[in-house]
């Protein structure tokens, strides 16, 4: 997987150029591409991006109408189907930030309206179990969103913050919109979450700098909406993994086919 990573990020400033003059006629496999996730068929419309043990993925299709399954990959799954008569898209990876390139990238050129990561989070400075983080904006503190970003952090779309956090309200879900961080592995880069943290960070992950850093720079408006499952107390949900209660992940597609 190292050298599918290498690849791309080598030839990121020639998929930029490629991606941007083939979004509006999407080829079946663009430029360096490793088929990866043995596509069927392109997303088109709003990608969910989940880290796979995050959640039951029996449960995120059972919110769905008319599901199509778009990949045959074992490591990877990509799905759509409706929601309020409106087609959104599932992609489920690996965890960590190259993981989540590589499926970014192969899905890529796809009509992508927006890009949202869902998945858990540890918190730091005052955050609590079970509270849903709708990030603002993310620490780059991985490889990956450096590279993608060439910055220190990345912002997600305002307007699309907006809409999620009016639903998160509306359904009474307790939300906090606040800033994250994301690292290069669970073990190991404790120094780099506690500078973050310093500097305003809220909680921690692995993926949403990267979700955030290519919404970015292919111009998808995106986020990334987080539930905390353990604070600096030591408290954590006994029942995870996987996030069982998806009452979030409804105000999300509520946001996103409004």
């Amino acid at each position: 997987m190292g050298v599918v990573i290498a690849a791309s990020l080598k030839s990121l400033d020639q998929f930029t150029i490629s991606h941007q003059a083939s979004r509006l006629h999407p080829r079946k496999h663009g430029p360096d591409k490793f088929d990866i996730l043995r596509l069927r068929s392109r997303p088109i419309g709003p990608v969910i991006t989940f880290v796979k043990t995050d959640f039951d993925e029996k449960d995120l299709i059972g919110l769905l109408r008319d599901v199509r399954f778009l990949s045959v990959s074992n490591e990877y799954s990509l799905f759509s189907g409706v929601y309020r008569r409106k087609t959104v898209n599932f992609l489920g990876t690996g965890s960590g930030s190259a993981s989540l390139l590589t499926a970014l990238f192969e899905i890529t050129p796809s009509r992508i309206e927006y890009l949202v990561r869902i998945g858990a989070s540890g918190g730091l400075k005052g955050a609590r179990i079970y509270e849903i983080v709708n990030v603002k904006t993310a620490f780059c503190m991985d490889v990956v969103s450096k590279t993608l970003s060439q910055a220190g952090r990345v912002n997600a779309g305002p307007t699309i913050v907006r809409h999620i956090h009016d639903m998160l309200v509306r359904d009474k879900i307790e939300s906090v919109v606040e800033n994250a961080v994301s690292v290069d592995a669970m073990y190991l880069f404790e120094r780099n979450i506690k500078r973050a943290e310093t500097q305003g960070a809220y909680c921690w992950d692995l993926e949403t700098a990267t979700t955030l850093a290519f919404g970015r720079r292919f111009n998808v408006k995106s986020a990334s909406v987080l539930q905390v499952v353990s604070d600096k107390n030591g408290n954590s949900i006994g029942s995870y993994p996987p996030i069982r209660k998806l009452n979030f992940v409804l105000s999300v597609l509520n946001a996103l086919t409004i």
